[in-house]
C-alpha cells in the first residue's frame, strides 16, 4: 500500500489541472466566439440586415480598438506558408496600421480557417502583427454578418460600424491608403 498515496496525489493533482483546463476552455471559448467590431456604438448599416455586433477580445485578449476607421480583414492563417495571399494582406495591414495608426485607424484580422486558439496565438508572432489584432471565426458568424463568402476579404469600416469601402479579392496597400487618407487625412511622418 505503499505506492497508493502518491498514485492518488498524482490523480488528484491531474484532476486539477484538467479542471482548471476545462474552464480556461470555456472562458478562451467564450472570447472568441464573440464577434468583433470597433465599436460598441450601434452601427449605421454593418451589413444588410444586420444589427451591429458586439466588440470582442482578440485572441491575446486585448480589448477592441477605438480607432475613428477600422480594417477588417477576414483571412485563413492555415496553411502558413510564404505564397499564401492572406499573408502578404497581413503585411499590408501592418503597414497601413503603422501609417495611418496614429490618425485614427485601427487594424484587425479574422481568421477563417479555423486554426485554434494556440495556433492563433503563434501567428500574431510568427507574422508580427504588432498592434493588428487577431480574432477567430469558428462559426463564420461574422463573416456571414458581412457577407464575406470568399477569403482574403478586406473592409474599410467607419466608427459607426457601417461598410465604408469593400475589397473582396484582398487590398492592395495604395489602394487602402486612398480610401483610408481620404477620410482621415494623409498619413503621420516620424512614425
Amino acid at each position: 500500500m505503499a505506492g497508493t498515496g502518491p498514485s492518488r496525489e498524482r490523480r488528484r493533482r491531474r484532476q486539477r489541472i484538467w479542471a482548471g483546463a476545462a474552464v480556461a476552455a470555456v472562458l478562451a471559448g467564450a472570447a472568441v466566439a464573440a464577434l468583433v467590431l470597433p465599436s460598441s456604438k450601434a452601427a449605421a448599416n454593418p451589413a444588410p440586415g444586420v444589427a451591429n455586433p458586439a466588440p470582442a477580445a482578440d485572441v491575446l485578449g486585448r480589448p477592441a480598438p477605438a480607432g475613428r476607421l477600422h480594417l477588417l480583414a477576414f483571412l485563413a492563417t492555415r496553411p502558413d506558408t510564404a505564397d499564401t495571399p492572406s499573408r502578404s494582406q497581413a503585411v499590408q495591414l501592418v503597414s497601413l496600421l503603422t501609417q495611418y495608426g496614429s490618425t485614427g485607424l485601427s487594424a484587425e484580422i479574422v481568421d477563417e480557417s479555423g486554426s485554434d486558439r494556440g495556433a492563433l496565438v503563434n501567428t500574431v508572432y510568427d507574422w508580427q502583427l504588432g498592434d493588428v489584432r487577431l480574432a477567430a471565426d469558428p462559426d463564420r458568424s461574422l463573416a456571414r454578418r458581412y457577407g464575406v463568402s470568399t477569403v482574403p476579404a478586406v473592409l474599410l469600416v467607419g466608427e459607426d460600424g457601417a461598410v465604408l469601402t469593400r475589397w473582396d479579392s484582398g487590398v492592395l496597400t495604395a489602394e487602402a491608403a486612398q480610401a483610408i487618407a481620404g477620410r482621415l487625412g494623409p498619413p503621420a511622418t516620424g512614425h
